[in-house]
């Protein structure tokens, strides 16, 4: 598959940790991936934003990063970089602990609530660091039992981060958004399949159209009609990974016209619905 627009990233694998550190400044503009994502801070100067949601870092921060979520970047080169990034990939999440309806209940808190931020605790940010750190060791380890213990402690991490307070991940004052625009993307992440015209959505938050389009663009670095085209073709393409049929995929996600479906699919991910294939896509990190 070519992918296209702002995708970055691609996996392979159920999963993928990255441990790095840059030295220079690095500017990453917005983007999305079609994984999971968590970024574990441990140092540095970076302003991380997502979707609306804009914070400077301090060491110890946690993101959540569900898939299809809009965000970009920012270190610069006073101090040194340095992170965990995992890559994960959402079906496998959602089929480990199936009685707990799986362990990616913190990304999906993350796209519902608009908060991706997790701002922890000594001790959760100790707890967490260590485990990252076993996990590290264990990727890396020539063993025969390398595998089932990455995954141990893969699941033992997330269930972990699954079973944060609330409070801990509820909004945060060093948090920036504008709340209006965070209110019209919580909207829009519901009702894909309905009127999503820049005209109802205003009406919606009480706004005129062009104060609305300003402030979305200014706050998702997209104008509405393509933040919306693009979150109905991404909310398509797991439909289709999930088993169904391409007219009514596209009739879930907004689209009436099943070529202009076809026609906007092919442009964003370079496949038809048919062919499409989500485990392709550019190599990475850049974040």
């Amino acid at each position: 598959m070519q992918t296209t627009g702002n995708e970055r990233g691609y996996l392979h694998e159920r999963f993928r940790l990255f441990h790095t550190v840059d030295l220079s400044e690095l500017r990453v503009d917005w983007h999305f991936h079609t994984f999971d994502k968590l970024v574990f801070f441990l140092s540095g100067h970076v302003e991380y934003t997502v979707e609306s949601e804009s914070a400077i870092l301090a060491p110890g921060d946690l993101l959540t990063i569900a898939h299809g979520q809009l965000h970009r970047m920012r270190a610069w080169a006073d101090q040194p970089y340095e992170r965990y990034i995992l890559y994960l990939d959402s079906e496998y999440l959602r089929s480990l602990a199936p009685e707990a309806g799986g362990l990616n209940a913190c990304f999906q808190r993350a796209r519902a609530s608009g908060h991706s931020l997790i701002k922890l605790s000594d001790s959760q940010r100790a707890g967490i660091h260590s485990l990252l750190m076993r996990l590290e060791q264990a990727t890396r380890e020539p063993s025969p039992y390398a595998p089932a213990l990455s995954q141990a402690l893969l699941t033992e991490l997330l269930v972990y981060i699954c079973q944060l307070p609330a409070a801990d991940v509820a909004e945060h004052p060093e948090a920036r958004s504008d709340s209006r625009i965070a209110e019209a993307l919580h909207y829009i992440q519901g009702h894909l399949g309905e009127d999503l015209s820049c005209d109802a959505l205003a009406k919606l938050l009480h706004m005129s159209r062009s104060s609305f389009q300003h402030r979305f663009k200014t706050a998702t670095g997209r104008s509405p009609h393509a933040y919306i085209r693009l979150k109905r073709l991404l909310y398509a393409s797991e439909l289709l990974s999930g088993g169904m049929g391409a007219m009514e995929a596209g009739k879930k996600c907004g689209y009436r016209d099943h070529s202009a479906f076809c026609n906007a699919f092919y442009e964003q991910f370079g496949a038809t619905p048919s062919a499409f294939d989500p485990t392709d896509g550019f190599a990475g990190p850049k974040e």
